[in-house]
């Protein structure tokens, strides 16, 4: 798409319409954002350095100085193609520096604009039904001092990008901000799965007040709600009671995996918690088929769906789809993009480099990538193919 067209960007909350459909030039989230540098001595435009770490991301380089050393050595006609004045290049205290003064929240809320309008046609769709809310820590940044420490994450099953993000610091946790993650969202009509840790009665009534619904994993953190779904499968079913069964085989990487749930409607209007319609037990069986060795896992749930909405077939995959945000993302960003030994630390940096990490990782599913570490010696080997693909989007 051309630098210069024009697309409407849903507001935050607001289900994307047909005619909001399209891609907004990537351009566009480093061209509102905020630029604090006094004029005198300014030689690179924001943009132009963000779209610097950007190509350095996508090329596999993993911090602000490499990426910086990166530069100085890509061929004359790549850099002029960056639109970096000539004979001039950033040094790695400038790109930290934009990292660390920026205003993280600003960058935070245009990159999620963008992702709306970017995957507007599967969310019209309804492809786009299930969102999972987990966190993830920052080591490098937590042993340096930082302030923020974790970010709570807002990812989508289907589309495998992050809708939406918040910093978590080491005066607070997770609980505590998933409101203002879920303000940055289009809840409504959406199933937003997450572990034991934010399984909380103000989370589950945020979500219902919101028009959505939650799939909350239980554990000890929630004794009685624990013990009272225990005893409910323990016991022989109500006559009025609503009880579903689904079962899921699969084999790969030597072993054989049976995933089993049981649903049930039986408890709906004894626990008091907000919105809640079934309750369920998850039996997760792997056996290695090399040795016949084998275990077992089983958890409990809750969710607000009712059995004609969520049925056990459903319930299964949403559960299992969760852990999604595991493989698809904490992982491909700690091991793929080395975000656990990057060493940025200070003020808001770190939280603004795993902002543009996720913001990466989207273009990359936009393009048609499912495997991020192929994708990455691509186009390392071609950083002008890496121009080019960035260009179609800039």
């Amino acid at each position: 798409m051309a630098a210069n067209s024009v697309t409407r960007i849903p507001e935050a909350g607001k289900v994307p319409t047909q005619s909001e459909v399209g891609i907004v030039p990537l351009r566009r989230i480093f061209e509102g954002l905020t630029d604090w540098r006094k004029r005198k001595g300014k030689v690179y435009t924001l943009t132009s350095l963000f779209v610097l770490l950007l190509l350095g991301l996508m090329c596999g380089k993993r911090g602000p100085t490499s990426i910086a050393r990166w530069f100085q050595k890509l061929p004359f006609l790549v850099r002029v193609r960056l639109r970096f004045p000539l004979g001039r290049s950033p040094a790695p205290v400038t790109l930290c520096r934009l990292l660390q003064c920026l205003d993280v929240v600003e960058l935070e809320r245009n990159i999620q604009l963008w992702v709306l309008a970017v995957n507007a046609q599967l969310a019209v769709a309804g492809s786009a039904q299930r969102i999972a809310l987990d966190g993830k820590a920052l080591r490098v940044a937590s042993k340096r001092g930082s302030a923020a420490v974790h970010l709570l994450a807002a990812f989508s099953h289907e589309l495998k990008v992050v809708l939406g993000q918040v910093a978590v610091d080491h005066k607070t946790n997770e609980i505590t901000l998933v409101a203002d993650l879920l303000d940055q969202l289009v809840v409504e009509g959406r199933l937003l799965t997450m572990d034991a840790l934010l399984t909380q009665r103000k989370i589950a009534q945020d979500i219902i007040d919101r028009k959505g619904d939650y799939l909350m994993v239980v554990k000890e953190n929630q004794p009685q709600l624990l013990q009272d779904i225990r005893m409910c499968f323990d016991a022989e079913p109500l006559p009025d009671e609503v009880r579903g069964v689904a079962r899921t085989v699969s084999k790969g990487h030597g072993r054989l995996e049976v995933r089993e749930i049981v649903t049930s409607s039986a408890l709906k209007d004894f626990l008091d918690w907000p919105g809640l319609e079934q309750v369920m037990r998850i039996r997760r069986t792997i056996t290695k088929l090399k040795t016949g060795e084998t275990r077992t896992e089983e958890v409990y749930a809750i969710t607000s769906l009712p059995p004609e909405r969520g049925s056990p077939e459903d319930l299964l995959a949403a559960n299992r789809g969760h852990w999604g945000i595991e493989n698809s993302l904490h992982w491909i960003r700690d091991v793929t993009l080395g975000e656990d030994h990057c060493p940025i630390c200070k003020k808001d940096a770190p939280q603004a480099f795993a902002a543009l990490r996720n913001l990466m990782l989207a273009l990359m599913r936009q393009l048609g990538h499912t495997n991020m570490a192929e994708a990455i010696d691509l186009y390392s080997a071609q950083p002008e193919l890496a121009l080019i693909t960035l260009g179609a989007t800039t």
